[in-house]
C-alpha cells in the first residue's frame, strides 16, 4: 500500500491508497524519499488557492525510480530525481510560440502536482516524465526539494540585464524565499544587500547565514532613502505586504527595478507615482514560476549545496510525515521557515 497525505476543503487527512502504477507511456513511478511544506503549500491548505477534489499534497519531492513507462529514455529505474511540480505545456499556444510557455494556462500553478494531480506527501507518486530530472552526485535529497523555489529565482534573475556588480540591493522578507534571493545574490558575487524583516526570529536566521549583508527592522529602512549612496538599485520583494514595498519606493535610485517575487498579492495595492517611474526610469518586474528553469536551477543547487544550503542555518526542520500538522503548527508560528518530510518509511 501507499500511505499518504490528502488533502481535500482545506483538511488533511491520513490515507492508504494502492501504489500507482504506470498508465502512459511517459509516466513515471517515483519512491518519495523528501517531500516539502512550503509558504506555497500553506496557501493550498488554507484554501487561498482551489482544490476542486481530493488529493494527494505536496508539491516538492525528491527520491528513486520505482517504475517507468516505455517511453522514458532519460531516467531508468533505481536512479535518484527530483521533481519539477510544473510540467511544460503540451500544446504551443500564442505564449509558447513567443517563448513564453511559462505564462501558458497549462503553467497555471492550479495545474501543479499537489493541487491538482497527486503530490508527493506520500510514500510513491506517479508523474509524467518531462518533470523528473536526474539528481547530481553533490545533491543530497533533502536539499533537492529546494530546487524548485531555486528555479523561481533564477527565472527572475534571468530577466534583469547588466546588474552592476557593486549594486546595491534591497530584499524585503526573509522567509524562505528572502533566504534564497539573499544566498543566490552572495553567490554571484554581490555584497552591497540589506535585508529587510519585521520578524525577529526570521532576522536572526537571516543573520545567522553569516554572508556579511545588514539585517535590519523596516523601522530602520528611513536611512537609506536620504542619501543616493545608500539608496538601491535593485528592490526584491518576497513579504507579499503592500505596506512593505511601498516603504521601500522611496529608497530607489534612479533607473531602480522593482521585483514582485510573491503569490499572495491578490487583495494588495500599492501606489507608484507615474511622474516618478519617467523620471527616474524606474522599472516593475512580476514574476512567477518558470519550469523552463528548473534544469538550471538542479545545476545552481549542485554548486551552491556545500557553502549556502545547510538546512539548520536556513531555518529548515526535518519531520517525519506522520508529524505533518506538527510542522504545519511551527511554520504558522514562524518557528521554521520550511519543513522537510522525512517519507520513506511512512506508516498511519
Amino acid at each position: 500500500m501507499n500511505a499518504a497525505i490528502q488533502l481535500y476543503e482545506r483538511s488533511l487527512t491520513a490515507i492508504n491508497t494502492p501504489i500507482p502504477r504506470i498508465v502512459k507511456e511517459d509516466d513515471i513511478v517515483i519512491r518519495v524519499s523528501h517531500s516539502s511544506l512550503c509558504k506555497m503549500d500553506v496557501r493550498v491548505i488554507k484554501g487561498e488557492i482551489k482544490v476542486t477534489k481530493p488529493v494527494i499534497a505536496g508539491r516538492q519531492l525528491s527520491g528513486t525510480v520505482y517504475a517507468a513507462g516505455s517511453n522514458v529514455q532519460h531516467i531508468k529505474v533505481g536512479d535518484r530525481v527530483v521533481v519539477n511540480p510544473r510540467s511544460p505545456p503540451k500544446y504551443a499556444d500564442r505564449y509558447c510560440r513567443r517563448n513564453q510557455s511559462h505564462l501558458s494556462d497549462e503553467c497555471n500553478i492550479c495545474n501543479d502536482i499537489g493541487i491538482a494531480k497527486n503530490g508527493g506527501w506520500s510514500e510513491y507518486c506517479r508523474v509524467s516524465a518531462n518533470q523528473v530530472y536526474l539528481l547530481p552526485p553533490e545533491v543530497s535529497e533533502d536539499i533537492a526539494p529546494l530546487c524548485d523555489s531555486v528555479s523561481s529565482v533564477i527565472h527572475t534573475w534571468n530577466k534583469l540585464e547588466n546588474v552592476p556588480c557593486d549594486a546595491r540591493i534591497l530584499v524585503c522578507g526573509a522567509g524562505m524565499s528572502g533566504l534564497l534571493w539573499i544566498s543566490y545574490l552572495h553567490f554571484r558575487g554581490f555584497r552591497e544587500i540589506v535585508v529587510c524583516e519585521p520578524a525577529e526570529v526570521r532576522r536572526r536566521v537571516a543573520a545567522g547565514l553569516d554572508l556579511g549583508y545588514e539585517v535590519v527592522h523596516p523601522t530602520k529602512l528611513d536611512i537609506y532613502g536620504r542619501d543616493d549612496k545608500l539608496a538601491f538599485d535593485i528592490i526584491i520583494d518576497t513579504s507579499g505586504d503592500g505596506d512593505a514595498i511601498q516603504d521601500a519606493l522611496p529608497k530607489f535610485r534612479r533607473g531602480g527595478k522593482l521585483i514582485i517575487f510573491n503569490y499572495g498579492l491578490i487583495n494588495t495595492e500599492i501606489k507608484l507615482n507615474p511622474y516618478d517611474i519617467v523620471t527616474k526610469e524606474l522599472t516593475v518586474i512580476g514574476s512567477s514560476g518558470n519550469p523552463l528553469t528548473f534544469a538550471q536551477a538542479i545545476a545552481v543547487v549542485r554548486d551552491m549545496a556545500n557553502t549556502y544550503f545547510n538546512l539548520e542555518k536556513l531555518g529548515v526542520r526535518v519531520y517525519k510525515l506522520r508529524d505533518y500538522n506538527l510542522a504545519l503548527s511551527s511554520i504558522l508560528r514562524m518557528e521554521i521557515t520550511q519543513a522537510i518530510f522525512l517519507v520513506a518509511h511512512f506508516v498511519i
